[in-house]
Order: C-alpha cells, then structure tokens, then sequence
C-alpha cells in the first residue's frame, strides 16, 4: 500500500485519511491528485513551508501525510487542510466526511457501506468477522502502514454489529 508519495516520510508523520461515499472515476483521480499536488506543495502554516504528500487510494481513499519534524501542524494549517476536502467534494458531488462509512476490500478494490447495509451482507452471509475492512481512526504513516485494514471483528463498529454463529 505503500506509494513513492509516502516513502520519504518517517512512521510518525500525521496522517489525514477521507473516504469518498463513492468510487472515483478515473479522471476524478487524476483531477483529484493534481489538486493534492497542488496543496501540498504550497500548503503553509503560519507562513511556513508544510513538508507534505497526497494520494488517492484505492480511487476511494484520499490520504494526506505530514512530516512535522521541521514544522507542525497548526489549526489554521488543519483548517486549509480540511477546506480543500470540502471544495473537492462540492466540485465532484462527492462526500468526504461520512464518518459512517464502511469500506470493505474486495481484492483491489473497495465496497461502500453504512452500517445498516453491511449488517444485511453480514446476514446473508456476504461477510464475516474475518472480512477486511478500511480502518478510519488512523493518526501516523506508521498505523497506516501497518494497521490500514483490520478485521471485521476488530473493527470500531463490531459491537454494534450481529455476526452469524459459524457452525462447529
């Protein structure tokens, strides 16, 4: 998963990770990251330079890192951050701030759900506690890497899920 984008950054960088509620076309994509390159080559905080790096992932996964050995993050920095997101999803009719989202893989893929309709795959036994999921509460590079999908069962959702009782 890891990409030339994110291997000059330490396991500690900051991470910033949106999913869209649907899959980019492919010139979304590459909209999309020209913009990222963009920001994130201009991207400052309090008048300093921000040493950071974008990629959409998955054509779902929006995922911004920031090494703040030489600068940290600020909250207006966070802010213009968080602006740009919002202007991408206003132009390509895309939500990004869907907390309620769940994205399983699918080889190298993603499917969306919400909680409601990842319960009725799980009863129809599309799904198992052991299916793959996007971990959103990811903070640095380093659980990016190590931690981008969990199981099912691991997943911050799982005790508000039902899973099916597998015969012995």
């Amino acid at each position: 998963m890891i990409t030339q984008v994110f291997s000059k950054f330490p396991p500690e960088a900051k991470l910033w990770v949106y999913a869209a509620n649907r899959t980019l076309s492919s010139q979304e994509v590459l909209l999309i990251q020209s913009s990222l390159d963009d920001f994130t080559q201009s991207w400052t905080a309090h008048e300093m330079p921000m040493n950071a790096g974008a990629q959409v992932l998955y054509n779902q996964l929006v995922v911004i890192a920031l090494d703040e050995t030489q600068h940290g993050v600020s909250g207006c920095g966070i802010d213009k951050s968080v602006k740009l997101m919002k202007d991408l999803g206003a132009q390509y009719g895309l939500d990004f701030f869907d907390r309620m989202l769940v994205l399983v893989k699918s080889g190298d893929a993603l499917e969306t759900f919400h909680k409601q309709s990842l319960q009725t795959a799980l009863d129809h036994g599309l799904f198992d506690e052991n299916t793959l999921v996007w971990n959103p509460v990811l903070t640095n590079l380093g659980d990016f890497l190590n931690k981008g999908f969990v199981k099912l069962s691991e997943f911050w959702m799982a005790p508000q899920l039902k899973f099916l009782v597998q015969a012995k």
